[in-house]
């Protein structure tokens, strides 16, 4: 077979994933609600702090290309619509003396959280079963999960996900 023809199956396979993660009706889950993590100062925090407003949830590594790759979108995106209500929190599965030096040369400007050994089981029960990087959740006001999505983000993507929420 032919390795473009391969290619272009693979991409339209996760294309197809992605939009059925999007297209998942919301429902609120427990278990992101009563998630706890850690700041990079490690003070437990949560989801709870967001309440009232759409939020944004991307789970990233240090060590993942593309999850790099999409950081700095991210930002720009927190950034334009703070004002309309946006909250957006990164939540990395590295050790703070990993990701705070990371986040400091990037220059993002919205809260990163450290994730524990459950914050894999978590990202599952989100409908991320191989809980791949980078993963994307998108909250409504009322904390229900809207968007699912798995893999590079674009902006296109993360706004249409987001904007008609706000």
């Amino acid at each position: 077979m032919n390795p473009n023809t391969v290619k272009n199956r693979l991409r339209a396979a996760l294309l197809a994933a992605c939009l059925v993660f999007a297209a998942a009706p919301a429902s609120a889950d427990p278990a992101l609600a009563q998630a706890r993590f850690a700041d990079l100062s490690g003070r437990p925090v949560g989801l709870d702090a967001f309440r009232g407003k759409v939020a944004v949830v991307n789970f990233w590594a240090t060590w993942c290309a593309p999850c790099r790759k999409e950081m700095p979108m991210f930002d720009k995106v927190a950034r334009e619509l703070k004002g309309r209500g946006l909250a957006m929190v990164g939540v990395a599965l590295d050790t703070p003396a990993e990701v705070g030096p990371f986040v400091k040369a990037l220059r993002i400007g919205y809260p990163v959280w450290i994730g524990d050994a459950g914050t894999m089981k978590l990202m599952r029960a989100l409908g991320n079963p191989a809980a791949g990087l980078p993963f994307t959740v998108v909250l409504d006001r009322d904390g229900k999960v809207v968007a699912r999505l798995l893999g590079e983000v674009s902006e296109a993507n993360l706004r249409a996900a987001v904007e008609p929420r706000l």
